[in-house]
């Protein structure tokens, strides 16, 4: 009888902490990050408990979001004073973009085809004469590993040269949401602070999954929705702010951001003192029982794993089948260039990437094209036999 290996027991406890169907292939966390067994139980609980409203009580208001801040800090390694809970990407660029004011002929950087949340925000600000200056990604001439690799260090390389002094803001993501590409954000946070501009970073597609340390990489905004590489549920995330934000005027006026809102009793002694930290920026969804619950149950859990390993574990996954695509002359970035959880596979000549997806599909193997790449997504659901099986399909359709 075969003994299982320690690593083919691990997997397979893995594959347990969810409940996603044996047939079904899911690479495409970066679309859709699937749902933890716990972090289902959580949000079931909670909508059991919210259908018996007598059980609500005014603590239940607000005990289980400061227990969720402190652990949406802990992923990043932030004060939990600087702390707060949004909808949405887009509700966390609209602080950034209320309370941050370029000067008509200053410029902000992004990454050329960013995620669209983190474009439109700013659309208002090149109405009013500020510079949008795209940084796109360079051709690889080649699937070749080593062209890949120089693409990866030219677009770092441009992206630190588009800042200068008049470079308003940054605003960009730790991996690019198409493809995996890594960014240096130690090195853009570096020269932002040399120039005085605001550093803000989209952690959605990474944060869970890799390791970012706010201490060490200083943004002014880190923003992060937390149902992709996050494992919760769509509607609550969280925003890192910094200094430049301290005395800001939220977005919503709720009467839960303000101070002594826990005393109900009290409500209508209104107060023009707002709750401390970065409470004020908080949107009101956090009592929804449902969602604070499974963000909690998800980040908890997110710990556990810790994200500098689940990169390890990930990476280690896909190396089978990252060489087996390579030989067959597909092309994927190096590790130290690439997330672990989202990377593109770039297709040799002639292959369609759309019709590639829909191939693959029927198969019951699920990724996404984002512009000319396959983009292959997986998480601590996924062992090495779902990522070989994608490489082998993959092959097979060439």
């Amino acid at each position: 009888m075969r003994v299982a290996t320690h690593s083919a027991w691990h997997h397979r406890r893995m594959k347990s902490d969810f409940t996603l169907p044996p047939e079904q292939t899911w690479l495409n966390s970066a679309y859709l990050g699937p749902l933890p067994r716990v972090v289902q139980e959580a949000g079931e609980q909670a909508l059991r408990r919210r259908a018996e409203p007598w059980t609500l009580t005014p603590p239940d208001f607000f005990e289980p979001a400061e227990r969720t801040r402190q652990r949406c800090a802990q992923l990043v390694n932030a004060d939990p004073e600087r702390t707060a809970f949004i909808t949405s990407v887009a509700s966390g660029m609209a602080v950034v973009a209320r309370h941050l004011t370029p000067r008509p002929g200053q410029n902000v950087v992004l990454l050329g085809e960013q995620f669209p949340s983190n474009v439109y925000p700013w659309f208002r600000w090149r109405e009013a004469g500020t510079e949008l200056r795209f940084v796109p990604a360079p051709m690889a001439a080649s699937c070749d590993p080593a062209q890949l690799r120089a693409r990866a260090l030219q677009w770092n390389a441009t992206l630190l040269d588009a800042i200068d002094a008049d470079t308003a803001m940054v605003s960009v993501e730790q991996a690019h949401w198409t493809d995996g590409t890594l960014f240096d954000l130690a090195a853009i946070g570096r020269r932002c602070r040399e120039v005085g501009s605001a550093f803000v970073i989209d952690g959605t597609q990474t944060i869970g999954a890799m390791a970012l340390d706010v201490a060490v990489i200083q943004p002014d905004a880190l923003i992060v929705h937390s149902y992709k590489a996050g494992l919760s549920n769509y509607g609550l995330g969280f925003a890192v702010l910094g200094p430049r934000f301290d005395g800001a005027v939220p977005n919503e006026e709720s009467w839960l951001l303000r101070e002594g809102s826990e005393n109900f009793a009290g409500l209508v002694a209104y107060q023009s003192r707002y709750a401390a930290g970065m409470r004020r920026h908080d949107t009101s969804v956090r009592v929804n029982p449902i969602l604070i619950a499974m963000l909690e149950a998800a980040c908890t859990l997110l710990l556990q794993w810790q994200p500098a390993a689940t990169r390890a574990h990930l990476l280690a996954l896909a190396r089978p089948a990252v060489q087996q695509l390579r030989e067959a002359g597909f092309g994927v970035a190096d590790e130290d260039l690439r997330a672990a959880n989202l990377f593109g596979v770039a297709l040799p000549a002639g292959m369609a990437p759309e019709a590639v997806r829909l191939a693959l599909a029927a198969r019951q193997i699920h990724v996404s094209v984002r512009g000319a790449a396959v983009r292959v997504s997986p998480h601590r659901h996924n062992d090495e036999a779902d990522l070989l099986r994608f490489a082998e399909a993959l092959i097979a359709l060439r």
